[in-house]
């Protein structure tokens, strides 16, 4: 779960690390009174993604050329973050989709006497949380490998103890800091060590760690919690909702399944993770993009799989859907075509809906999705099940309210063009030959 900067630069402060003074809008109005209440001469705004590249990136659909800028104007806070807000900042890290903007960071600009960078993860290769250092800050860890890879130091650390004495002497003296300096920095490597443990962070990044004066301040944080440990993280709860809100994630937590959004226009669910990226490569290998990722556990009940239908559905960009499920065990395919049937009595399916079920109960699930929604595709394999959801998926036009007719229609139902029907071979109506 990445976190927003500012909300990163809180769990910072919180753990004794210096961070400058700022605040969160949500309007060019409120980001005005931020810059007035903050006081100073010079400040930054920094539009609020979960991404990186932010400096390097643009704001789509105006001339902004960077999410983050520097003023010395209060009248120029109220103009970025109008021109921010509301709008795309597309950077290397969101690829040409960009991520919406919906708030910004105002915060006091600093001036800094010399730039570092600290970046603390686990390295699964030594098993032991590793922190990446360099006096290069302000750059990418990526470009300053590259083209300064002496620069680029390790710190391997061994929990429970910590960063031990040498090791941080060896990295004071890397970093070129004496005295009082070299204290802070050693006392930003425990805090950071301490934040990354209590918090079950997988991520802990500072760039730049700024020298100011006779202190080190983070000027920007990038922190990544590990989902897998939210049940037990109560004080992660705010994170997550305020993280998770708007693409999914908040909801199939909640209900317990796994969801990730793509960039495609095939939704899919398929029950376990190894049988939903099977699913997503065979979308992958005949031409199609899948919209998400949603692995739904086997012990799945009908409330379960009908959020998690309903949240593929959710989806504008849609096109079709395909669901994939083999019942083993504890998993029965009633349950599946259970929930379909509530999701679809709730509120019609729209979408082209291809269903491919085998295992238990996969005769009677079938039988009662082709009693009540006998528009539903019911392929006989994965196979046959991603080629025609990349096959629909191709011939529906994006934007759904350009007609009054349903989707299903707008399928040029051709020759030789099959449907599944409780593993039977059916030919549509319309291209059923004479005997």
């Amino acid at each position: 779960m990445n976190l927003y900067e500012y909300q990163g630069k809180r769990l910072l402060a919180g753990y004794g690390i210096a961070i400058p003074k700022g605040e969160i809008a949500i309007t060019p109005e409120q980001s005005e009174e931020v810059g007035n209440r903050l006081g100073g001469e010079q400040w930054m705004v920094k539009a609020q993604i979960r991404s990186g590249g932010r400096g390097e990136g643009r704001i789509e659909g105006n001339q902004l050329t960077s999410g983050v800028h520097k003023t010395d104007s209060i009248t120029s806070i109220r103009r970025f973050t109008n021109d921010m807000l509301g709008n795309k900042l597309i950077t290397r890290q969101t690829g040409t989709e960009g991520a919406s903007v919906d708030r910004v960071y105002i915060e006091q600009a600093l001036v800094s006497d010399k730039e570092l960078s600290m970046a603390m993860l686990v390295d699964s290769k030594v098993k032991k949380v590793v922190l990446l250092y360099s006096d290069k800050g302000g750059t990418n860890i990526e470009s300053v490998a590259a083209q300064h890879p002496d620069s680029v130091h390790t710190l391997e650390i061994d929990q429970p103890q910590g960063a031990q004495p040498p090791q941080l002497e060896s990295l004071v003296k890397n970093l070129g800091l004496e005295g009082a300096l070299a204290e802070k920095a050693k006392q930003v490597v425990n805090n950071m060590y301490k934040l990354f443990v209590e918090r079950d962070a997988s991520l802990v990044e500072i760039n730049p760690l700024a020298v100011v004066g006779d202190d080190l301040v983070a000027l920007d944080a990038k922190i990544a919690m590990d989902e897998n440990a939210m049940f037990r993280q109560q004080d992660n709860q705010y994170l997550e909702q305020d993280n998770y809100r708007l693409d999914g994630r908040l909801q199939a937590s909640r209900d317990g399944f796994n969801y990730f959004k793509l960039d495609g226009n095939i939704g899919c669910l398929a029950v376990g993770a190894g049988l939903s990226m099977a699913t997503i490569d065979a979308i992958k290998y005949l031409g199609g993009e899948p919209a998400n990722f949603l692995d739904l556990p086997p012990d799945s009940k009908v409330s379960r799989g009908r959020s998690a239908i309903e949240l593929v559905l959710s989806n504008d960009r849609v096109k079709s859907v395909i669901i994939n499920v083999f019942g083993g065990g504890i998993m029965r395919c009633d349950t599946i075509a259970d929930a379909i049937l509530l999701v679809n009595q709730s509120s019609p399916i729209t979408v082209p809906l291809i269903v491919r079920l085998a295992g238990t109960n996969a005769a009677l699930a079938i039988r009662r999705l082709r009693e009540s929604m006998p528009n539903i595709i019911l392929a006989r394999n994965m196979a046959e099940a991603a080629d025609q959801a990349v096959a629909l998926a191709n011939s529906i036009k994006s934007d759904r309210s350009e007609t009054g007719q349903s989707p299903w229609q707008l399928f040029p139902w051709k020759s030789g063009f099959k449907r599944f029907v409780g593993g039977q071979v059916m030919r549509h109506k319309k291209h059923e030959h004479k005997k």
